[in-house]
């Protein structure tokens, strides 16, 4: 069971998901171990049942956040009340509440202490069997088999603390250098903002929108940069660039994509919006462009746009004969003094 929940976990993490998103799915898969685990149970006393349920919902706490651990806490609470209904809910509740706050609270702990791999998952270990400590307050009567049974569960999650948080640390850490390389591959290393192989890519994810109105898209040129690089250096050249893919960030909404074309152009995708939408945009976007740059102590490079626009019907035109239409807008923009937007609807 850790080995599958381990594979699930890397595997989910691999998904170009929201973390918030990802952390629900896989709080269902640990509240799904954790529910197998009370179906091999142990009864100790009358009414009293005891697993290794702990260990599943106190790793959702560990590696998925308060949230994760929340999720897994509920189906485990559910499954809990509907198979044994009658067995101390509300000691079985708080035990298994109590693994995943301990859970939670140790990504925090093992930052403080500065533990490394084997102590960080000691340390799990520990704060996951504590609410095994309420074994002896149980109203049951105390026996030696009990308390012998307690020290073997603590053992058990010590152990399996250190098998489960090795698989998961490793998976966890090949997910992360897999969305890191895939970062890097489509993100412009300059200015952060996504790169020209993931246009294509952006535009059909804006195309594909169920009901969308079309896409706009925007080809943002840097008037006179040749300039700015001539007197006051390369350096300052791509400050400005950095300034510029920061307010463009601002400047669109959340679903929008932005990207360096190359040199001093870039790309707006604005998917679900109509043609007279789009120009308004594009003007908007064009003032909010213009902006003095601070180059060191003293100077300041004043800094205007020229901006292309055209709008794609959905599912009507493809990215190529759209990009030939906004850079002809761009064009004319350019000849006509710079410094302005002209919106051009694709034919």
């Amino acid at each position: 069971m850790m080995g599958m929940i381990a594979l699930i976990y890397g595997s989910v993490q691999r998904l170009g998901l929201s973390r918030r998103l990802r952390h629900v799915l896989l709080g269902l898969a640990f509240g799904f171990g954790a529910s197998v685990q009370m179906m091999q149970s142990i009864a100790v006393a009358p009414g009293v049942i005891v697993d290794s349920r702990a260990l599943f919902i106190g790793f959702a706490g560990a590696f998925l956040g308060p949230l994760g651990a929340t999720v897994a806490l509920m189906v485990s609470l559910l499954l809990r009340i509907s198979l044994v209904s009658t067995a101390m809910p509300a000691l079985a509740a708080g035990s298994m509440a109590a693994s995943a706050l301990m859970g939670s609270l140790w990504p925090v702990l093992r930052r403080r202490l500065g533990l490394g791999h084997f102590t960080g998952l000691v340390l799990l270990a520990v704060m996951i069997s504590l609410p095994l400590v309420l074994l002896a307050w149980l109203p049951v009567g105390r026996t030696d088999s009990l308390e012998v049974l307690a020290a073997i569960l603590v053992l058990l999650n010590l152990t399996g603390a250190l098998v489960f948080g090795t698989f998961l640390q490793r998976e966890r850490a090949a997910a992360q250098r897999e969305r890191t390389l895939l970062t890097e591959t489509q993100t412009d290393p300059l200015t952060g903002v996504l790169n020209r192989r993931s246009f294509e890519r952006r535009f059909a994810e804006a195309d594909s929108l169920a009901r969308s109105r079309g896409t706009a898209l925007m080809i943002v040129d840097i008037d006179h940069f040749k300039r700015v690089n001539d007197i006051h250096g390369h350096e300052a050249g791509d400050h400005v660039l950095r300034a510029m893919a920061e307010r463009l960030r601002r400047a669109v909404r959340p679903g929008d994509s932005v990207i360096r074309l190359g040199g001093e152009e870039f790309a707006v995708l604005m998917p679900d919006v109509d043609a007279p939408e789009a120009g308004r945009a594009a003007e908007r976007l064009q003032r909010m462009l213009t902006m003095s740059c601070r180059i060191g102590d003293l100077t300041r490079v004043d800094v205007t746009v020229s901006i292309g626009a055209t709008h794609l019907p959905p599912g009507r035109v493809d990215l190529g004969e759209a990009s030939r239409t906004a850079d002809g807008a761009l064009y004319r923009a350019k000849r006509e003094g710079r410094a302005r937007s002209i919106f051009e609807a694709c034919a």
